[in-house]
């Protein structure tokens, strides 16, 4: 068998694979690879926190879109009277004490949202009227859009009931509604009540006031929705930079289904304590290690916004860029058929 496995140099696979170490043979030579350069050493003394520290660099990357939606419904969660499947719409334009990423001061914001493991969930939105009209998305736990509303929407301005339906969900399907098969469970939206000519700013309040939201299962005779104005309430819903941030991930990822594209990152969560099914337990001796992995997965963020603003200048001799710079679709999964941009996701 050796002699039938005999290379042109007359080294035997089973020397190459080392079960053969100790056997002299005419003609053997040095390993081409399987090994360092000569003179090579390990680089750090524990590759247990330098493989930590990595991973847990990249998850922040990786997670950004969901922990950033994550932090947002904990904050709308955590303000007076708000629950699931009822519905925050501010009275007036939020204050410096409402703590949102992209949030302007000039438009009140309606949001709320659902969890799609108590069944599908329906969102009645109300048809434009001569005094205001409703513009949004609705985003699943990625920070995808499974839905646009108002005039852009699949209701055209004309109002509609649209139905979140969870994954796997296969009972029958009511006629009636806009039927929206949603991805995740836990689903986020945030409208805007534009007031329009002649109206006042009390006018769009009122109309945001007409939306309704509840579950399927009391369809045939529905619940009032529960309204709260979050404005006079402080908000906080900007993702955590610290160990935290990965309690934020392990706290989507033991809910949310796992796609195939982040089969390879689950893997790799395990190194620092994340796994579905499993208590959330960060190696102990690797937590420093880990602090410094999100921190500098931050700065390394900032970078990446100011070399992507600085490339998308709307004049080449002011410092005017947008905000959110999309993907080549044109939207914001930046998902490609060969890669899932990662960096400009997060950036995003």
């Amino acid at each position: 068998m050796r002699r039938a496995i005999a290379n042109a140099n007359g080294l035997t696979l089973a020397l190459a694979m080392g079960m053969l170490s100790a056997v002299s043979i005419a003609g053997a030579q040095e390993p081409l690879g399987g090994q360092p350069p000569p003179g090579a050493n390990q680089s750090v003394s524990d590759l247990g926190a330098q493989a930590a520290y990595h991973r847990t660099f990249e998850a922040v990357l990786w997670a950004m879109p969901a922990v950033a939606i994550y932090r947002l419904r904990v904050g709308l969660l955590e303000q007076p009277g708000m629950a699931d499947n009822a519905i925050d719409a501010y009275s007036g334009p939020l204050h410096t004490f409402h703590e949102v990423i992209t949030g302007n001061q000039v438009t009140p914001y309606i949001a709320g949202t659902s969890d799609l493991r108590n069944g599908p969930v329906v969102l009645e939105v109300p048809a434009k009227t001569p005094k205001a009209v409703l513009y949004g998305q609705v985003v699943d736990a990625w920070q995808a859009t499974i839905a646009d509303v108002g005039p852009s929407g699949a209701d055209k301005g004309e109002g509609g009931k649209y139905l979140f339906v969870p994954p796997g969900y296969n009972e029958p399907i009511p006629d009636g509604y806009i039927v929206i098969r949603s991805s995740g469970y836990r689903i986020v939206f945030a409208f805007r009540s534009i007031q329009l000519e002649g109206a006042t700013s009390a006018d769009a309040y009122a109309y945001s006031k007409t939306m309704k939201l509840y579950p399927l299962s009391q369809a045939a005779n529905p619940p009032e929705t529960r309204f709260v104005d979050g404005r006079p309430y402080p908000l906080h819903t900007l993702p955590f930079y610290d160990i935290r941030t990965l309690n934020d991930i392990y706290d989507i990822v033991s809910v949310e289904p796992v796609q195939p594209r982040d089969k390879v990152m689950m893997g790799m969560l395990a190194t620092v304590g994340i796994e579905r099914g499993k208590p959330f337990n960060p190696p102990e001796k690797y937590k420093a290690a880990m602090e410094k992995g999100v921190v500098d997965a931050y700065y390394y963020m900032q970078n990446l916004d100011t070399e992507l603003f600085a490339s998308n200048l709307y004049w080449p001799d002011r410092h005017w860029s947008f905000v959110m710079v999309p993907d080549a679709q044109r939207g914001f999964d930046f998902v490609n058929g060969n890669a899932v941009e990662i960096d400009k996701r997060a950036a995003a």
